[in-house]
């Protein structure tokens, strides 16, 4: 039985609530020294480690220690690949564990067992059977498997590609064999790419050898990677494909070849320019494969209504004019048909047309003054926090500005509006130097939240409200936060009581553990994805003070929930290394 909506987001906000970092005063100084903070955040990953070899479950084992080993890799790779191998040790006996119980079943039926994800969706009474919930687990364990494998090849393309395939072969079930052979080309394909960023000659080894079992459109994208990487080592992959091309080509795959010749194309041609590399493909060899896509098109028997076959005859012509005629006159009679068909609208469909318009004119232009008018406030609140940034302003002007931003968020209709108005002018002012405004507006902004929240909007401003303070006086933030974990202590308590009553198909809390890690299935990922956002107000709380904020995540009353939140501090801080790494990948690709 699935987890109604509300419940899902109330369950996983309890579970996992941003909300839930700070503590109170004590006397411990600010973390000031950006590599100071970093030192800081590498010790208590190690600490973290300790905690997630102690859960019950190998499940948040895996989970947890792999995403640790990525954030260790930039501080200390050495350790960091022994967290990855630790990981991997406990998937594959994770792997081993499912096919040791699957194997103690016995041989099932087979179309049973294909059916049996269908229990899934069933009602209450539904009777999920041990085969049932063996082949649940094993689906979504090779879902993390890819995940580790994509997390591991952002350091070691060849080390995760390695895992990829290794972690599987303990594997000995005939369904699981089965279940595991339905393999992910664009995944592969991926890895593949990663590791022609590093090594050309293993990509395009490996891209030969995942040839052998067809190609796909991502072999192409894949293809033009490593001919960036290494123009020889392309020109021996795009040979290979043409080969291949060659020896199986039918009417279902005339988009991919066409994509293959034009990817050769572009490259032929840019290798004729001044300074040009070596092509994928000689003159000769394009006009092979042109000439291999023109004879599929003319031993096609699909009628082609929408004239694609010229679009290929476009192509081919510049290698191929020969067979581009011919398959310009085969598709003649459809180019050449009747015109002006579908060209006029009839009378009557357009006075229905214009009629609709009529109806919808007066409501839309109430709608477009509504518009405007939310645009023009908005613009006036976001020039007047511009303004308010200034700190040449005397304290007289400021405050004047102030008032007039403060007159325009009152007249928005929502308190987490209102809030997050609020918040963002207290910080402009803040960073401005006038803190005692800005506390008067925090005030302001606070007496917009229920002081003892009970219900989920109630706990949805008051993290707000702590974000904004997180901001401008982080000291004020921290009491306001100590509250609010313990309330969603007893929040989480109520829930996970909720959970396991609920929760029939065990997919979200196994041997008394919630999976708050990749193995709590889809839902769960998708909702625990959207935690990111907290990142922006834990890297500030981090930085004010980092000992209040980690030694906060002890407070949480379980163990999986205390490792996660230590997860999303240890994200903010030590991430930020792995997003400029990206950032500059995607600057050098373009």
């Amino acid at each position: 039985m699935k987890l109604s909506k509300l419940t899902c987001s109330l369950f996983v906000f309890a579970l996992l609530s941003p909300a839930a970092f700070g503590q109170g005063l004590n006397n411990s100084s600010p973390t000031a020294d950006p590599e100071a903070l970093k030192k800081d955040a590498v010790a208590f990953l190690r600490e973290t480690m300790a905690d997630v070899n102690n859960l019950r479950t190998l499940e948040n084992r895996i989970s947890f220690s792999a995403e640790l080993a990525g954030l260790m890799w930039f501080h200390d790779e050495k350790e960091a690949r022994s967290l990855y191998l630790a990981a991997f040790g406990n998937f594959r006996e994770l792997l081993f564990q499912y096919d040791q119980q699957m194997n103690s079943l016995g041989l099932g039926n087979e179309t049973d067992e294909d059916d049996n994800i269908g229990m899934y969706r069933g009602n209450i009474f539904t009777d999920i059977t041990d085969r049932a919930r063996l082949t649940r687990k094993f689906q979504v364990a090779m879902q993390v498997r890819q995940q580790i494998a994509m997390s591991l090849a952002e350091h070691d393309p060849e080390l995760a590609y390695q895992f990829y395939f290794d972690s599987i072969r303990a594997v000995s079930n005939p369904y699981f064999q089965k279940q595991a052979a339905n393999r992910d080309d664009y995944f592969e394909t991926e890895l593949l790419a990663e590791i022609a960023k590093s090594n050309a000659g293993k990509a395009a080894q490996l891209a030969r050898e995942s040839m052998n079992e067809g190609l796909n459109y991502s072999h192409i994208a894949l293809l033009t990677k490593i001919h960036e990487k290494d123009p020889e080592k392309g020109a021996e992959v795009a040979l290979s494909m043409l080969v291949k091309v060659k020896a199986d080509i039918d009417e279902e795959e005339l988009w991919l070849v066409s994509s293959f010749l034009g990817a050769a194309s572009e490259s032929f041609e840019a290798s004729q320019k001044e300074g040009g590399k070596k092509p994928m493909l000689t003159r000769n060899e394009l006009r092979d494969l042109a000439d291999v896509l023109a004879q599929a098109i003319l031993n096609g028997d699909k009628e082609n209504e929408n004239h694609s076959g010229l679009g290929y005859a476009t192509l081919i012509e510049k290698y191929n004019p020969g067979r581009a005629a011919q398959i310009r006159a085969k598709y003649r009679n459809l180019a050449t048909g009747p015109r002006g068909t579908n060209s006029n609208v009839s009378y009557n469909a357009a006075n229905a047309m214009a009629n609709a318009h009529n109806m919808a004119s007066n409501s839309n232009g109430r709608a477009e003054r509504e518009r405007q008018e939310r645009e023009r406030s908005e613009a006036e609140f976001a020039e007047n926090v511009e303004k308010l940034g200034n700190k040449q302003l005397s304290k007289e002007e400021r405050e004047k500005v102030a008032e007039q931003a403060r007159r325009i968020l009152m007249s928005t209709p929502g308190r987490d509006k209102k809030i997050l108005g609020l918040s963002a002018l207290a910080a402009t002012i803040a960073r401005a130097g006038d803190k005692e405004l800005a506390a008067e507006i925090m005030k302001e902004a606070q007496a917009l939240v229920n002081p003892m929240p009970k219900n989920y909007q109630d706990f949805l401003l008051t993290l707000m409200l702590a974000t904004g303070y997180a901001e401008s006086d982080p000291a004020r933030a921290f009491p306001l936060l100590e509250d609010t974990i313990y309330r969603v202590n007893d929040t989480l308590a109520a829930f996970i009581k909720v959970g396991e009553f609920i929760d029939v198909a065990g997919e979200l809390i196994q041997e008394g553990e919630v999976q708050v890690g990749a193995f709590g299935g889809s839902m769960i990922r998708g909702l625990t994805g959207e935690l990111a956002m907290a990142d922006a107000t834990l890297k500030t709380l981090a930085r004010a003070d980092f000992k209040k904020t980690r030694d906060l995540t002890s407070r949480f009353d379980r163990s999986e929930v205390r490792i996660l939140a230590k997860m999303m501090i240890l994200r903010a801080v030590l991430g930020e290394k792995k997003q400029e790494t990206k950032e500059t990948e995607a600057s050098l690709a373009k």
